[in-house]
């Protein structure tokens, strides 16, 4: 009798460990094969732009324009291509999944029954607590000069994707912010 409590609980520590595990590995693979992209964005509301230690980024390829019927709520494929400037655009909406790099993600809504608004899952850049306030100060103060262009590099692969750096003029923030504490690094 015991050795059936024992098996259970073995397999069950292993599942504690696989699922988590299996979230990171599929993380990780995003960010080393996945397709690199540029995601132009544009300025948030300035009394909740940070929350905690991380960045709340808004991006302007959050749609695209499609003629068939979809509805709020719906799974989507969206696959992205890039304009002259090398940022992100929407290339493709589809039901089924596409070959190479793609974003599955849902419907948010849809306007004049064919502008098609879906969730970007990758929102937040998250920072080392003591870099937070001074990336929030660049991110805000880039974010009203018009003359400024502020990006997310985002690695796409299989249906997920993976923010991996924010960028204010074609300067990592993460740099901008190192070199403000006075860290040579």
């Amino acid at each position: 009798m015991r050795i059936p409590i024992i098996v259970l609980f073995v397999f069950m520590c292993l599942a504690q460990l696989a699922i988590p595990g299996k979230m990171i590995w599929d993380s990780e693979r995003v960010v080393t094969e996945g397709t690199l992209y540029k995601f132009r964005t544009q300025p948030v509301d300035p009394s909740d732009p940070f929350r905690g230690k991380y960045i709340t980024l808004n991006f302007l390829a959050d749609h695209g324009y499609d003629t068939a019927k979809w509805s709020s709520g719906e799974d989507v494929n969206v696959v992205f291509g890039t304009d002259s400037a090398g940022f992100a655009t929407v290339s493709q909406l589809t039901r089924t999944e596409p070959e190479g790099p793609y974003l599955h993600t849902t419907i948010y809504y849809v306007d004049n029954d064919s502008d098609v608004h879906f969730n970007i899952p990758f929102t937040r850049f998250y920072m080392e607590e003591s870099k937070a306030m001074p990336a929030e100060q660049y991110y805000n103060e880039s974010t009203r000069d018009s003359a400024s262009v502020c990006y997310g590099l985002v690695r796409i692969g299989r249906g997920n994707a993976v923010i991996t750096d924010v960028f204010i003029d074609n300067r990592s923030i993460v740099d901008l912010v190192r070199e403000s504490q006075g860290d040579k690094r």
